[in-house]
């Protein structure tokens, strides 16, 4: 006796019933059905606005109280206000669930939004660069994550997809990235609590005690109890002298701006862990309320930044960008916010130092070895500071004129403007620098703002050449990198002829000879 008849895998009649009965493990299955996102996101997103509103109505309910109102109409305004903002997002979130669907095959996420009009928003599996999961503390505590995926062209394709199972973020994180997600990986950075002691020297620290000082006077102002609040303060340092109420108010401003700063480190970087897998990708983990877990394609990073405004620089820190297609600050082209460039906190300059080497694979210049700017650069700088002195004190005269009595307006403007024009053009050149080796190219400029960008060679798509008339008469020229990754462009000011010469040959020999290009750019054509 013969067994049953085996069917003929070639015989079209079989390859039809395979296509109408495919395997139900396989990704052509998986693409045949569309999902909805995790129903705790519902839940997980109410609980937030409740507590943001919750949040909002502190402050709203202190100047309802300095503005006279009854108990009645605070607890009307407040507590119907969070109660009805909660039940709205609810009902938003119902909704957004309902309309919204994803699925995912071996050649495209994709995610539908069916409501009034159909929207539907894909990036294809293998262009998928950046994956980033993130999950608040209500979604920790659910078990649930939202997902951000990005493409590698520069503001290229993002999707969100919020929000999912934990376990199946991370499954769909793996299946993406494929054996970047799972290759051996080294730790190069992670997070020291002593480093929280570079918070307060940071600019942030008195836009912050600002901020907080301006907003108890916004929601007062909201009740018309500006007036009232003022005239109490005013009684209480009627008789204390004008330098000390200075004095104090940078201190509550200072202190107010110290708690704001070291708060949002902690939450931004708190557990952070910054891995190195071999093929160059990065993964990173960070995050106290908002945990993070971000993977960069390797492939993609064209440098890194190394910012060192004044007070790092005074205490001998520093904090550590990647410039990488797709990542930056601000929003792409889809209004999705971009990943975050930030790889390293405030912390010692070895620390970021260590940390872009091993990024980038290459030994960082010196910032000794970084070859100064010609003195005709210092001189446009003090030019400058010499202008800005006089339009300031200008300015400072008009009311001295039309009372007298003011006359140290003036005078202390155009000591302090002076004073602090003249160290920030000083600082300014000693700042400006750059080298150039076989493998990259560092640029340093700035003094309050300074910066350092180590650039990929490979990375650099040409030189921007700028030269006004004041360049030209002082034999000067800016160059300004083009290149795929950060913002895209990087400006270096001020150059020798022979320096500029040497930055711009990294582009390649499509400049022709230094001689010729610097002779067309002094004739004031396009080089």
């Amino acid at each position: 006796m013969t067994g049953p008849e085996q069917p003929d895998p070639d015989h079209p009649d079989h390859q039809h019933a395979e296509r109408r009965h495919p395997d139900r493990h396989s990704p052509d299955h998986y693409s045949r059905d569309r999902h909805h996102l995790d129903r705790r996101t519902v839940t997980a997103s109410t609980i937030v606005a409740a507590g943001a509103l919750v949040a909002a109505a502190v402050p709203t309910a202190i100047g309802m109280v300095l503005g006279g109102l009854g108990a009645g109409w605070i607890a009307l305004w407040c507590v119907g206000g969070i109660v009805l903002g909660t039940v709205s997002t609810a009902v938003a979130e119902a909704v957004r669930l309902a309309v919204t669907t994803f699925r995912l095959d071996s050649h495209r996420v994709e995610r539908r939004v069916r409501f009034l009009a159909s929207t539907t928003t894909s990036i294809a599996t293998p262009r998928v660069r950046n994956v980033e999961i993130s999950a608040n503390v209500v979604q920790r505590r659910l078990g649930i994550a939202t997902v951000k995926l990005s493409s590698g062209e520069t503001d290229g394709s993002r999707l969100t997809l919020a929000s999912l199972d934990l376990q199946a973020a991370e499954d769909l994180r793996r299946r993406l990235l494929a054996e970047r997600a799972s290759t051996d990986s080294t730790e190069i950075a992670r997070l020291d609590p002593g480093w929280v002691r570079y918070t307060p020297v940071s600019f942030m620290t008195p836009v912050f005690g600002a901020i907080g000082v301006g907003l108890v006077f916004q929601v007062a102002s909201w009740f018309n109890a500006v007036p009232a609040l003022v005239r109490e303060v005013w009684e209480r340092v009627d008789h204390v002298p004008i330098p000390l109420l200075v004095v104090a108010a940078v201190l509550i401003i200072g202190v107010l701006g110290t708690v704001a700063t070291v708060a949002v480190f902690v939450e931004s970087w708190w557990s952070m862990r910054l891995d190195l897998h071999r093929d160059g990708s990065l993964e990173m983990r960070r995050g106290l309320l908002v945990g993070r877990h971000t993977t960069l394609d390797g492939s993609r990073i064209r440098g890194v930044t190394l910012h060192e405004p004044p007070g790092l620089r005074g205490i001998g820190a520093a904090r550590l960008d990647v410039l990488a297609i797709g990542v930056g600050l601000g929003k792409d082209e889809n209004g999705q916010t971009k990943p975050s460039p930030a790889l390293v906190p405030a912390s010692p300059r070895e620390v970021s130092v260590g940390v872009a080497e091993s990024v980038l694979g290459v030994e960082l210049p010196a910032s000794g070895a970084l070859r100064g700017h010609p003195v005709a650069a210092r001189r446009r700088r003090h030019l400058r500071a010499v202008l800005a002195t006089v339009a300031l004190t200008a300015i400072a005269l008009v009311p001295a004129l039309v009372w007298p009595w003011l006359w140290w307006v003036p005078v202390t403007v155009l000591v302090v403007s002076g004073v602090v024009s003249w160290w920030i053009a000083v600082d300014n050149h000693r700042g400006l620098g750059h080298t150039v080796t076989d493998t990259v190219v560092a640029l340093r400029k700035g003094s309050v703002l300074r910066r350092t960008d180590v650039l990929l060679r490979d990375g650099i798509l040409g030189w921007n050449i700028r030269r006004t008339p004041f360049q030209r008469r002082a034999g000067l020229a800016t160059l300004v990198a083009t290149s795929a990754g950060g913002g895209g462009a990087f400006r270096l000011p001020d150059l020798g002829a022979d320096q500029a010469s040497v930055v711009w040959g990294t582009a390649g020999d499509v400049w022709g000879t230094a001689g010729d290009v610097w002779a067309h750019l002094s004739r004031g054509r396009s080089a």
